[in-house]
């Protein structure tokens, strides 16, 4: 659970650490061609208030991208505290991206390169494995 989870080319699967610890893994990993990106997580039903898995997923992208949003106290003291979690993926033949910010609730993710976070470009993108289906979504009660 909370851990981003690569299957790549091959048929190799490649597990990252906790998406919340100082270091998940993403920014050191040089995975070969990915072909499909799963993250398990927990939320909250908006209608009985319990904790409830879901499982995002992306699949079928040219390039993959995950990143933390945290903010820290200017002077460096104090907890770290996430701000959202953010899962992209390049289209193939295009210039659009699509993905899923994770925060308070599920944000879809639909922009242009260059303009993926806030309207600037992101680093730490990699290589995937373009596929026969294009996929973008979250799936409720799947582990």
């Amino acid at each position: 659970m909370w851990k981003i989870k690569l299957l790549l080319e091959g048929g190799l699967i490649h597990v990252l650490g906790d998406v919340r610890s100082g270091n998940p893994g993403w920014a050191q990993c040089n995975p070969s061609k990915i072909l499909r990106i799963e993250f398990p997580f927990f939320g909250r039903d908006e209608f009985t208030g319990k904790d409830v898995p879901y499982k995002m997923v992306l699949a079928g992208m040219k390039e993959y991208n995950f990143f933390v949003e945290a903010v820290r106290g200017v002077s460096g003291r104090g907890k770290t505290k996430i701000k959202g979690l953010w899962f992209m993926g390049k289209l193939p033949n295009s210039d659009r991206i699509r993905g899923f910010v994770l925060k308070e609730s599920i944000m879809s993710l639909d922009t242009i390169v260059g303009q993926e976070y806030h309207g600037i470009s992101t680093v730490g993108w990699k290589t995937g494995s373009v596929g026969d289906k294009v996929v973008s979504t979250i799936i409720r009660g799947s582990l």
